[in-house]
């Protein structure tokens, strides 16, 4: 007579008390890394922001070199708009820009004019502001001499901060020369006079 000896199979897990522990060191470590990532997500916007600005002003003055054509960039009231706004704003061209060949020479879209829109941006997520260091400036022209219309300051700052009290790694400035050379900085009151309005 053979005697088998039953075998139950080893388990292995988590106990409540080992759960518990590894979901609050979990905790802690998301606590700790929380405002680095904040950080992190603030400072991507904000480059990503000046990249698409300083985009567009190097194409409207390498499009009105090329077409012998002065070309606006603008300030729009909404992603949807291409009606020039005649003020900065609250939030100045973060709520968006177009650039487009002045074919009239009026420094306003019409399609009825012949102007060719080249570039529309919608308004950019994470963006409380982008102001120039001239605040009656809402347009900038290219002239086919490569030229602008005037030399400007812009600042960009994140969103979620208090205007005066917004962190150095939460904003970053280009300064743009009348020739439209472009200089980063890390507020536009740096900006030389060559580079002021």
């Amino acid at each position: 007579m053979h005697k088998y000896r039953f075998q139950g199979r080893h388990q292995s897990g988590l106990t409540a008390i080992e759960l518990m522990v590894t979901l609050s060191i979990l905790g802690i470590l998301i606590a700790i890394a929380a405002p680095s990532m904040t950080r992190f997500v603030a400072q991507w916007r904000v480059s990503n922001a000046v990249n698409s600005f300083t985009g567009a002003l190097r194409i409207a003055r390498t499009e009105a070199i090329a077409r012998s054509r002065p070309v606006v960039l603008c300030r729009v009231a909404s992603n949807t708009s291409t009606s020039c706004q005649t003020t900065i704003g609250t939030n100045g061209l973060a709520s968006g820009w177009i650039v487009f060949v002045d074919m009239d020479g009026n420094a306003a879209f019409s399609t009825a004019g012949g102007d060719e829109l080249l570039l529309r941006q919608e308004a950019l997520s994470g963006i409380d502001s982008i102001e120039p260091t001239d605040s009656s400036m809402p347009k900038f022209t290219f002239y086919p001499s490569g030229l602008s219309n005037k030399p400007a300051g812009f600042n960009f700052d994140a969103a979620g901060f208090a205007n005066t009290s917004i962190p150095d790694w939460a904003r970053k400035g280009i300064c743009m020369t009348k020739s439209g050379r472009i200089r980063y900085v890390a507020d536009s009151a740096d900006c030389g006079t060559n580079e002021q309005p």
